[in-house]
């Protein structure tokens, strides 16, 4: 009798966990071990795996878990801000990774989502998307490249669908004042009334102090053409640091305007 070898899976280790860990962010996806396993052309046993490394992955550095159901089906649990951090990691490397299926699997079926959620198309489409990115890049002085582009045209219709569902982010009061306080929050004030125009949903402060976080953290950090208050604070905090430092070392440190810079 001849025995039936299987073919290895064309996707690498680093590929199948990208795209398990984005299937979990489809409202109304069933996960299972068997589906993913079909998806990413492995047996169920490699497919629990990459479920199991992809579990251990999110829960070290996001605080998530991959909750197993009584149907058989994992979902991810844990608080919407640290889901939308993940998200924020997870797409950038799946389009590094796996930019066919993000285009070909995820994309349609995000937009899927929000088609049936009945959300307005003129907020989600390729063109009003491709403008809403250009209008974040003039407000914030700054050239996104091809990259943060695709990105963002995508982000940020997860975030439109988490926005009409009322799923968005809650922050400290500590963490609300930081963020308000950015240069990024009025452009992500101004994308919020662009969304509610069209969304029924009441707007929940949440949504806007993490769009701010978004662009934060987006933000390449230039240590000479920085200007914000927001920018003005950290250098000082920065220079604070160094300073008390250089007091218990007994000693200054040859470059310190460069270690600020880098710091920075």
């Amino acid at each position: 009798m001849m025995t039936v070898i299987e073919p290895p899976s064309v996707l690498s280790s680093p590929q199948r966990r990208s795209q398990v860990l984005l299937m979990f962010y489809l409202p109304g996806q069933s996960v299972t071990p068997e589906w993913l396993g079909n998806l990413t052309q492995v047996d169920e046993d490699t497919a629990r795996q990459d479920i199991a490394e992809t579990g251990r992955e999110i829960q070290r550095y996001h605080r998530l878990t991959l909750a197993s159901q009584a149907d058989g089906s994992y979902r991810m649990e844990g608080a919407a801000l640290d889901q939308r951090l993940c998200l924020l990691h997870g797409l950038r490397r799946g389009l590094r990774l796996c930019p066919h299926f993000v285009s070909h699997h995820f994309t349609p079926a995000l937009k899927t989502q929000l088609k049936q959620q009945g959300i307005a198309r003129t907020l989600y489409d390729d063109t009003n998307l491709q403008a809403l990115v250009n209008r974040c890049s003039r407000a914030l002085n700054r050239q996104f490249d091809c990259r943060d582009v695709h990105f963002l045209r995508l982000y940020l219709q997860y975030c439109l669908l988490q926005h009409h569902l009322g799923q968005s982010p809650t922050f400290t009061h500590e963490q609300q004042r930081w963020a308000q306080a950015a240069a990024e929050f009025s452009l992500a004030e101004e994308i919020v009334r662009h969304w509610q125009r069209r969304v029924a949903a009441t707007p929940h402060a949440g949504e806007q102090l993490f769009l701010a976080l978004l662009f934060m953290l987006l933000k390449t950090p230039d240590p000479i053409r920085d200007g914000h208050q927001h920018d003005r604070r950290l250098h000082l905090a920065i220079s604070g640091l160094i300073h008390r430092f250089q007091n218990l070392a007994g000693r200054p440190f040859s470059d310190e305007q460069g270690l600020s810079d880098q710091l920075y």
